[in-house]
This record gives C-alpha cells, sequence and structure tokens, in this order.
C-alpha cells in the first residue's frame, strides 16, 4: 500500500521540468550583499528572504523549496527531518508539510533534557552553541538548510548525530555559496554530500546563480 510520502515522491518525479524555485531565483538576484567582519576577517553575507528571512518570505518560494528539496533528496525510510535555527526551520517546515515527515527543531536553546547534546558550530563570522533533542541511535534523518557555505553548521552537526549512532540518511540546502567549499569539506570529513539546488557566487557585490 502506497504511503502519503510514496504518492507524493511520485508526482514530484513526473513535474521535474517546472521551474519552481523561480521565485528564490528572482529573490537572489535582487539580494543586498552585506559585509561581516569575524578576527582579521571580511566576510561577504547574502542578505534575502529564504537565507536571512529579510524581506519577507513569499510563500510561492517555500511551496517551492519543498517540492524541489523533496525531489532531490532521498527520503525513503528516514524517520524525521531535522534543521538548524534559525533559518533552516523553514525549509524543514516546507519539506514536511508536502512529504508528511516529522520534523525536528535544533535549537540555540538548551532545554537541560535528559539525553541533550551541546554542538559547537563555527562558521566564517561567528561561534555558538546549538543543542540536540528528540533523537537517538538507530533514528534516520534527513539534514536541510536554507544555504550551505563553509559548511561550519551543518559539518559539526552530522559529526555528533554520527557519533550517538544516529544515521543521517541524507542532506540539502537550497542554496550553495561556491568557491567556500563548504559541500566537499563535509563529504571529505563525515561521507555525508550535502545535495544542493542553486549554486551562487559573488562578483563585484553582484549575486550569480548557476
Amino acid at each position: 500500500m502506497k504511503t502519503e510520502l510514496d504518492i507524493y515522491l511520485s508526482v514530484v518525479r513526473r513535474e521535474v521540468d517546472m521551474d519552481w524555485l523561480g521565485t528564490v531565483k528572482e529573490d537572489l538576484l535582487k539580494a543586498s550583499v552585506v559585509q561581516m567582519k569575524q578576527a582579521d576577517r571580511v566576510y561577504d553575507y547574502i542578505v534575502n528572504p529564504l537565507s536571512s528571512g529579510v524581506p519577507e518570505i513569499p510563500s510561492q518560494a517555500l511551496w517551492g523549496c519543498g517540492y524541489e528539496v523533496a525531489r532531490i533528496l532521498n527520503l525513503k525510510g528516514a524517520d524525521k527531518i531535522m534543521a538548524p535555527e534559525a533559518m533552516g526551520f523553514h525549509i524543514a517546515t516546507a519539506l514536511s508539510m508536502v512529504t508528511g515527515l516529522p520534523m525536528l527543531m535544533i535549537r540555540k536553546r538548551a532545554y537541560h533534557l535528559p539525553g541533550e547534546v551541546a554542538v559547537v558550530k563555527k562558521t566564517a563570522y561567528e561561534e555558538s552553541v546549538m543543542y540536540l533533542n528528540g533523537v537517538r541511535k538507530g533514528d534516520k534523518v534527513v539534514l536541510v538548510d536554507s544555504i550551505i557555505a563553509t559548511g561550519g553548521t551543518l559539518l559539526p552537526i552530522i559529526r555528533t548525530l554520527q557519533g550517538m549512532g544516529v544515521v543521517v540518511h541524507d542532506a540539502g540546502a537550497v542554496i550553495e555559496r561556491e568557491g567556500l567549499g563548504g559541500v566537499d569539506l563535509i563529504e571529505r570529513e563525515t561521507g555525508v554530500r550535502v545535495k544542493t539546488l542553486l549554486k551562487v557566487d559573488i562578483v563585484d557585490h553582484k549575486i550569480r546563480i548557476r
């Protein structure tokens, strides 16, 4: 008997020629590029609805991301969708709504629950601590985020999950910053290949999409 996820994915695979990310692409081309300082380095940061929440995120972009992320990820057999705070939450929510898989948030707040695990993440512009709850050995999880750049967020999460005996069934992000090496670093260090939909670069403070 076909599940809700089976039916949904069969529809997704028949509609691969539709441009569900049109709104995301339009917003990226209009995005602002600001400079964030971290120690002695200046980092170009893309401010756009999907990866920054500024300005507001169009509903078309959310539906498009849910549809397209479901298309590229291996969701068959996964137990739950996981996303890091904060700009992975809306991607995970859209994916959960269109697939029926439950969603679990990786928070920046500690709740001091039994089994809570701290994860230290280091991105190009900040260092912070995140907390895993609600996941245990043997779970099969799919990790999603809005953007991957250096890999500083997803890499420690994947390492920690694997150390707990959790299976990282698949991982994906909508946007990949080219030239920063995050996808290759994560695959090299963990064996997990983060699948992405849009590759972007910054040239003369302008966004280029490939």
